[in-house]
């Protein structure tokens, strides 16, 4: 089912597809909103910021942000920013052929794709088609079909960048998501390179050469998110969270965690009132 949406989003249920032009309807934006779908988001204006996993982003007029399940999105501001807006549950991520499209959903790093301005025209058309499938027959396949090429474009747009152009390496692709998976449990390079038939290291090799940066580094960065969207949503205790993230104890996650931000689990949680 596609649906063509103004209000805001809490969840979206299985095999649904929603668009908007009319603005961001991603939830509350409150700062420890956790989505549970897969957006696209295409700021139509300039002004303010936003916030993905607790990092500033200024809004900036034809910039896109991808957003993946159980990232934290908020918008520290009265009024939401005029916005494009795509969001699509998790089976319908799945159809998406292409690896390297699925990949820049990947939440390492959050890239702002800049649409030149030849491209705006054109794209804007794109996402009318979009709106106009929505408000009609809403086929999810002729949806995913301008789905993908709308995200093609965006991969064209972000190839300088060595995290868009490190998904063209079929290893990498199933790097990441083997860490996706076990980051919780698996510290180990020799564990990830082993899976996908390689040394640890040339997958750090790989790594650097690909998108500057090594094994350890993208682990300590998930565990780091993690960690930071636990501590916002006060479910858990620090201790509960440290063994979560398969520390052995509480305070080698927070000398862990104030090596990375600079304060301890308990400041951070703190500040997050």
């Amino acid at each position: 089912m596609a649906q063509h949406t103004d209000f805001p989003l809490h969840e979206l249920p299985p095999s649904r597809f929603m668009a908007s032009d009319s603005g961001l309807a991603l939830g509350d934006h409150a700062p420890s909103h956790r989505i549970s779908f897969f957006a696209i988001v295409w700021f139509s204006e300039t002004g303010g910021t936003h916030h993905i996993d607790f990092e500033s982003f200024p809004v900036r007029a034809n910039e896109v942000f991808l957003l993946a399940p159980n990232q934290v999105h908020s918008i520290p501001a009265p009024t939401l920013p005029p916005a494009r807006t795509i969001v699509f549950a998790h089976d319908i991520f799945d159809r998406i052929d292409e690896p390297h499209l699925r990949q820049l959903f990947l939440p390492f790093e959050n890239i702002a794709f800049s649409i030149p301005d030849a491209m705006q025209a054109p794209l804007t058309h794109l996402f009318d088609l979009i709106l106009l499938e929505c408000n009609g027959l809403a086929d999810i396949a002729l949806l995913l079909k301008y789905t993908t090429a709308f995200l093609t474009h965006l991969y064209r747009f972000g190839k300088h960048n060595p995290q868009v152009s490190g998904a063209e390496d079929h290893r990498l692709v199933k790097l990441f998501h083997l860490m996706q998976m076990h980051y919780r449990q698996e510290k180990s390079a020799a564990f990830y390179a082993r899976e996908i038939g390689l040394t640890a290291k040339r997958v750090n090799e790989l790594l650097r050469e690909k998108m500057g940066t090594t094994v350890s580094k993208l682990l300590y960065r998930l565990m780091l998110i993690e960690a930071k969207r636990e501590l916002y949503h006060r479910q858990h205790s620090v201790k509960e969270i440290a063994y979560g993230l398969g520390f052995s104890d509480q305070s080698y996650f927070a000398r862990f965690f104030k090596k990375q931000t600079g304060l301890t689990p308990e400041e951070f949680r703190g500040g997050a009132r």
